[in-house]
């Protein structure tokens, strides 16, 4: 514990910590209001809470202190060398009941800077959990596929369907058509992706070079967006 009470943080420290707000964020959008997500800096114990997502729950705030689990976490690891755990707990204050995680946050000499704390909290209605979770925000359709022969052609399936159904499209623009939406989801950041779409669509992979340059010239000609002050 003084190894972390007396460390002296670097600007790499700072920055691993800030670049784990992203990712609180997300799980934020993701667990919904009944979720309590905190991000702890150990440079100063005294005013660890340094980004917090549903601080209501526990009503803390940015600039709260650590926590008795953080320090006995930070205790842990120095036996165990574990990093994370799941549990639950009460908030000592009245009693609240959660289901709780917390993960420590290492740098490069894996010295503990930080840590994530997720207070999940059990006071809540089965109607409150479920509108939560199933509640539509944004709908995508995701790939789950085994090897990256299926992702790609999982890919190029729908759109080849949907580009030859397109009356809009003309004939010889349909090739193009199909191999400029592919590069928009960057599908041939993938290298076998030209071998796969050339067999699939029966061209050589020259045309497809021919056209990924095409689209390169032409996005290079398109004129800068200026954002507004």
């Amino acid at each position: 514990m003084i190894g972390v009470l007396h460390k002296i943080f670097t600007e790499d420290d700072r920055v691993i910590l800030r670049s784990q707000i992203p990712f609180i964020d997300c799980l934020g959008a993701m667990f919904g209001d009944n979720c309590e997500i905190v991000l702890h800096s150990f440079e100063n114990l005294h005013s660890s809470v340094i980004h917090i997502i549903n601080g209501h729950i526990t009503d803390r705030k940015i600039g709260a202190p650590v926590t008795n689990i953080a320090l006995e976490k930070l205790s842990e690891f120095k036996k165990t060398n574990e990093k994370w755990d799941v549990y639950f707990s009460n908030a000592s204050k009245d009693n609240k009941a959660f289901k709780s995680s917390s993960t420590l946050i290492t740098n490069k000499d894996n010295i503990p800077i930080g840590m994530i704390c997720m207070n999940y909290s059990l006071d809540v209605s089965l109607h409150s959990l479920m509108k939560n979770f199933f509640e539509p925000v944004n709908r995508k359709n995701e790939s789950f596929s085994q090897d990256v022969n299926n992702l790609i052609t999982s890919h190029l399936e729908p759109i080849r369907n949907n580009v030859y159904t397109n009356s809009e499209i003309s004939s010889k623009n349909k090739v193009q058509e199909i191999i400029k939406q592919l590069n928009d989801i960057d599908l041939f950041e993938l290298p076998i992706t030209n071998k796969i779409v050339s067999h699939e669509l029966g061209i050589s992979s020259a045309t497809i070079y021919k056209h990924l340059r095409a689209l390169k010239k032409n996005k290079e000609k398109e004129p800068a967006v200026v954002k507004p002050i």
